[in-house]
C-alpha cells in the first residue's frame, strides 16, 4: 500500500536531470517494438523512460507517472529487433521482450521479480505495492552502487535520498493485484480506480463498501417498516390515509438524503 511518502513534490530539474545520465542506454535488444509520436512536455523521452499515451490520443506518448499509470504504453528502446510500424519517426516502444527501463527506489528496494509500475518522477518506474497498471517485470534487482543519488522532497517539505538506475525488465503492460487484495473482485478495483482517477487502496474500497452497505441496509428496514406500518394504519383507521402518506413521504426524503450521503461520503473517501 502506498504511503503519503510518495505524494512527492519533486523540483522539475531532478527528473530532468536524470535524463542525460541515461542517455547511454541505446541498447540493442530482441524486442518487438511500435513508434508512437513524441510529446516532450514533461521531458525529453530517451531509451530506457517509462511512457504512457497522452490524454485523448492513441499514437502520442509522454513521459509516464504515477498519475498517468491507467494510460501506461510501456518502455522506450532505440534499437529494437523489430518494429511492427513502417516509419522510424517518434519512440519506439516495447510490445514484447527484454528492455532495460529507468527505476528508482523511491517505493522500496527493488528484486528480481518485483512488477514495475510509474512513479512519481516523469519515466522512472518503482517496485509495485499497491494494485495498479505495470509494465512487466525486473529481471534484476537495482544495485544502488551503480545508480545516482537524487534528494526529493515530499509533501511535508522533509528531504529524501532516493537511487536511480536501470534494470532489465520482461515487458509486459497489465493490470497487476498486489498480495493481500486477491480476494477483491478485479472489477470492484478498476470501477474504484476509474471513478478515483488513480489506483485505490484496498483500505478505502472496503471502508466505502462498508459504508455503502450499511447504507442500503437502513434504506431497507427504514422503507419495509413505514410500508408495514402505513399498512396496518391504514387498515385501522382508513380516514387518516393523508396523514400515512405524508408520514411516507417524509420516509422516503429520509432516504433519500441517507443515499445521497452515503455516496457522496464514498466518493470522497476513494478520491480525497
Amino acid at each position: 500500500m502506498q504511503t503519503r511518502f510518495f505524494r512527492v513534490v519533486l523540483l522539475a530539474s531532478c527528473a530532468l536531470a536524470c535524463v542525460p545520465y541515461f542517455a547511454i542506454a541505446e541498447q540493442s535488444s530482441g524486442t518487438i517494438a511500435q513508434s508512437f509520436d513524441v510529446d516532450a512536455g514533461k521531458g525529453e523521452i530517451t531509451a530506457g523512460a517509462l511512457v504512457s499515451l497522452k490524454a485523448g490520443s492513441s499514437r502520442t506518448i509522454e513521459l509516464a507517472t504515477a498519475g498517468s499509470n491507467a494510460q501506461l504504453a510501456g518502455v522506450v528502446d532505440k534499437t529494437p529487433l523489430v518494429s511492427i510500424t513502417s516509419t522510424h519517426q517518434g519512440a519506439q516502444v516495447v510490445l514484447s521482450g527484454t528492455s532495460n527501463v529507468l527505476v528508482s527506489d523511491i517505493n522500496g528496494a527493488i528484486a528480481a521479480g518485483d512488477k514495475i509500475a510509474a512513479s512519481p518522477i516523469a519515466g522512472v518506474g518503482m517496485v509495485a505495492t499497491a494494485d495498479s497498471q505495470i509494465a512487466g517485470t525486473a529481471g534484476d534487482g537495482l544495485d544502488i552502487s551503480k545508480t545516482q543519488a537524487r534528494s526529493i522532497t515530499d509533501s511535508h517539505g522533509k528531504e529524501h535520498t532516493i537511487h536511480i538506475g536501470l534494470i532489465p525488465l520482461q515487458v509486459g503492460v497489465a493490470y497487476y493485484q498486489a498480495p493481500g487484495s486477491s480476494f477483491l473482485p478485479p472489477f470492484i478495483q478498476r470501477l474504484a480506480n476509474n471513478i478515483a482517477g488513480r489506483t485505490v487502496s484496498l483500505i478505502r474500497i472496503l471502508v466505502c463498501s462498508t459504508l455503502l452497505l450499511l447504507s442500503v441496509i437502513i434504506v431497507v428496514v427504514l422503507i419495509s417498516t413505514t410500508v408495514r406500518s402505513a399498512m396496518i394504519s391504514l387498515g385501522r383507521n382508513p380516514l387518516a390515509a393523508s396523514a400515512i402518506r405524508k408520514g411516507v413521504y417524509q420516509v422516503i426524503g429520509i432516504t433519500a438524503v441517507i443515499l445521497g450521503g452515503s455516496l457522496l461520503a464514498a466518493y470522497l473517501i476513494l478520491t480525497v
